[in-house]
């Protein structure tokens, strides 16, 4: 088997908590270099058209795929302070419960940002815009 050097995440960018998730992990210290690609982008489109657009997918560069509950877990694989947590997931008493939890919260994602008051980039730069920035007023000497 080849080894899986590197791994691209295809998250939900129109999700609060997700991007919230992307921006946490990409402070962590990552075992395998990890990118991030928007499940709504072209790029998405262009480089993953078989995968679903709503759901967590992870796309190791031996061409492996992983998918919701399953994707979960790589991307806590892939972060140092988490592979054995990762590990313990994948136990026979534990691989069970994984993807109830993986699931609840991934069917109440948009519900769980709106109470945690996590926005989406998008969100975030709207209500920027709408901060009147105050012109500094320097007075001459």
């Amino acid at each position: 088997m080849v080894p899986v050097t590197s791994i691209t995440i295809v998250y939900d960018g129109a999700c609060g908590l997700c991007t919230g998730a992307k921006d946490w992990m990409r402070q962590q210290d990552a075992l395998v270099p990890i990118q991030f690609v928007e499940s709504r982008s072209s790029e998405a489109q262009r480089r993953f058209p078989q995968l679903p657009v709503d759901e967590l997918a992870v796309v190791a560069d031996t061409g492996e795929v992983w998918l919701g509950t399953r994707a979960w877990i790589v991307c806590l694989w892939a972060l140092r302070g988490y592979r054995e947590l990762a590990l313990r997931l994948t136990s026979p008493l534990l691989v069970l419960i994984a993807p109830e939890a993986y699931t609840v919260v991934s069917r109440n994602r948009y519900a769980l940002s709106g109470m945690l008051r996590l926005r989406n980039e998008r969100e975030l730069e709207q209500q920027l815009r709408k901060v009147a920035v105050p012109r500094c007023q320097i007075e001459p000497k």
